[in-house]
């Protein structure tokens, strides 16, 4: 048994797996102990993280677990041709590792967070993309740039298609700013990447993953635990 752990900037998400098959999954610290104390103790772990020093780190001291934090000094079982590993984030790297497993290559995995990242992933390795700021996010900067504009919360649309082009007031004008540039946005960049690599496959992620699959084209993978699983196929390459 083996352990994965993705510590993000707003959470942090764990899984236990035997070999390739996900056991158990869960978010949070306190989960993560109490998965801990029903056993069994996993064998190792691979973290990645924001920061060195995690509640997850002392856990798994506690438990005497061994574990190593992804870096760039990692061994993975693909190229990375990114121009600067050093400042890459693990959950986008980890990402194109699980999308050459799982659904092949060319790949363009679309994580949806509190970024949202394109990572391109084709037989040569992983390549990068890009980053633009999540959906929440941009909300948050309507309000925090602005004197007047409100922040408006975007919860009831989170699992819905969106119909809302033509704003009818200041909070729908605003629904249909975020929400209709983040589907216009999405959309052309899978299109231009479309046009450029033949075959491309195209998965999305992250924790606002629902959006996506409801306003996207279909025939795009949902894999809402590619970092967990990618992690796992990076630990498994190290065994």
């Amino acid at each position: 048994m083996q352990l994965v752990a993705d510590i993000g900037n707003t959470a942090i998400k764990f899984a236990s797996f035997e070999g390739e098959e996900m056991r158990y999954s869960g978010t949070g610290v306190a989960a993560l102990e109490q998965h801990l104390n029903a056993g069994p103790v996993p064998s190792r772990c691979l973290i990645a993280s924001v920061s060195e020093h995690t509640p997850v780190t002392d856990l798994l001291k506690k438990y005497n677990i061994p574990y190593e934090l992804l870096s760039p000094a990692t061994s993975l079982p693909i190229a990375n041709l990114y121009g600067t590993p050093e400042t890459l984030g693990a959950d986008r790297l980890t990402l194109a590792v699980a999308a050459q497993k799982i659904i092949g290559v060319p790949a363009l995995v679309i994580a949806a967070g509190t970024c949202i990242t394109y990572n391109l992933v084709d037989t040569a390795g992983y390549h990068g993309g890009a980053i633009s700021p999540g959906i929440t996010m941009r909300f948050r900067a309507l309000q925090h740039y602005t004197s007047r504009l409100p922040y408006v919360d975007w919860d009831a649309y989170r699992h819905d298609a969106f119909d809302g082009l033509i704003g009818t007031d200041t909070t729908s004008s605003i629904l249909s700013g975020v929400l209709e540039g983040v589907i216009q946005e999405v959309s052309g960049t899978i299109e231009e990447y479309e046009r450029r690599y033949s075959g491309l496959r195209v998965a999305v992620t992250g924790g606002d993953i629902a959006f996506l699959v409801k306003n996207l084209k279909n025939g795009i993978f949902a894999g809402p635990d590619m970092v967990l699983e990618g992690l796992n196929y990076i630990l498994l390459h190290n065994a």
